[in-house]
C-alpha cells in the first residue's frame, strides 16, 4: 500500500524547525545586543527579519496565513518579526555605560 503524502504535516515540520531556527537566532541577537557586540547584532537582526518575514510571506502565497490550522505558525513568525523591529526602534536591550561603575561601587562597598 503507498503511503499517503500530507502536503500539510510536511509544511508543518519544516516551519517549525524554520521558526525554532528563527527564535533562536532571536536571542543570540538579544544576547548580542545587550553585550553590545555591534557586527553580531546587525548580523542576527537582518537574518532574524528575513526569516520571520519569508515565513510570513510563503504562508501569504500559500493561502495559509489566516487558516485556523496554521494560525500559530503566522503568530510565531508575525511575533518574532514585530519582536525584532521594536527591538530596533527602541534600542533596547543595549549594554549598560554604567556597569562598571556598579561593580566597582559594589566592591567598594563590601570592602
Amino acid at each position: 500500500m503507498a503511503k499517503r503524502v500530507n502536503r500539510y504535516k510536511k509544511m508543518e515540520q519544516y516551519m517549525t524547525a524554520t521558526l525554532l531556527a528563527d527564535l533562536f537566532l532571536f536571542i543570540l541577537y538579544l544576547i548580542a545586543a545587550g553585550t553590545g557586540t555591534l557586527w553580531l547584532k546587525v548580523l542576527t537582526a537582518i537574518f532574524t527579519i528575513l526569516i520571520s518575514g519569508l515565513c510570513l510571506a510563503y504562508l501569504y502565497l500559500t493561502k495559509e496565513l489566516l487558516r485556523p490550522r496554521s494560525l500559530w505558525m503566522t503568530a510565531a513568525a508575525g511575533s518574532i518579526l514585530l519582536c525584532v523591529i521594536a527591538s530596533l526602534i527602541l534600542g533596547f536591550p543595549s549594554p549598560s555605560p554604567y556597569a562598571n561603575d556598579a561593580i566597582t561601587a559594589a566592591r567598594q562597598f563590601l570592602l
